[in-house]
């Protein structure tokens, strides 16, 4: 079985008179078989914290907090390990009509795996276990994220959204979706640079 572990960089908002608003976003896919490696290498990156930041995270690595130091190597670490790397941008100026930024959101998470499954990533008939980042308390948004999914896709895709602090994975996809986010917003690819190995393809929404 497959785990795709993702994540997302950028806002759904399409006000660009307001400041923060992202020109981008995007949703990083880590692809593993084997969890324990990832989960291990996390664990080892955050001992390696000084106190007042293992304590100002609650136990929890997140790469917009981190010190570039932390970031590169856990980066590094993950570029050592079994895995795969795949994202979907999206240049929010070229949506003419935004939409449900809910919609949105699904949109881009069906459409990258069904990229994937036209590359030949998965065989139709294999089984893929779905993680998400929890993005909000409602249950009622993901239900019907996981309901749009699992309608898209039947039985060969199971959908768990769950909070980083549960699966140490999740907690190196932040790593990785933010070093994507640094390329396109930023315009800097040396944090993604050091997974290259491991990136499948780099997808354009609306292209």
């Amino acid at each position: 079985m497959t785990h795709i572990y993702f994540d997302e960089s950028g806002d759904l908002g399409f006000d660009f008179s307001k400041q923060g608003t992202s020109d981008w976003f995007s949703i990083a896919f880590l692809l593993v078989e084997n969890k324990r490696p990832i989960s291990k290498l996390v664990k080892n990156v955050f001992k390696l914290l000084p106190p007042s930041a293992k304590h100002r995270g609650s136990g929890i690595l997140h790469a917009r907090y981190e010190k570039a130091s932390t970031i590169k190597k856990l980066l590094n670490g993950l570029a050592t390990k079994d895995i795969k790397v795949t994202v979907m941008r999206l240049d929010k100026r070229k949506v003419f009509i935004a939409g449900n930024p809910n919609d949105l959101y699904t949109s881009i998470v069906i459409s990258l795996i069904n990229r994937l499954y036209a590359d030949g990533i998965f065989d139709s008939n294999e089984q893929i276990n779905l993680i998400a980042s929890q993005r909000n308390t409602s249950r009622i948004l993901n239900k019907r994220f996981s309901e749009d999914v699992l309608n898209t896709f039947g039985t060969r895709i199971t959908v768990s959204i769950i909070k980083p602090a549960d699966d140490k994975c999740l907690q190196a996809t932040d790593f990785v979706s933010w070093a994507f986010w640094q390329k396109y917003a930023n315009g800097d690819s040396t944090f993604v640079d050091l997974v290259a190995d491991k990136i499948l393809y780099e997808y354009e929404m609306y292209r």
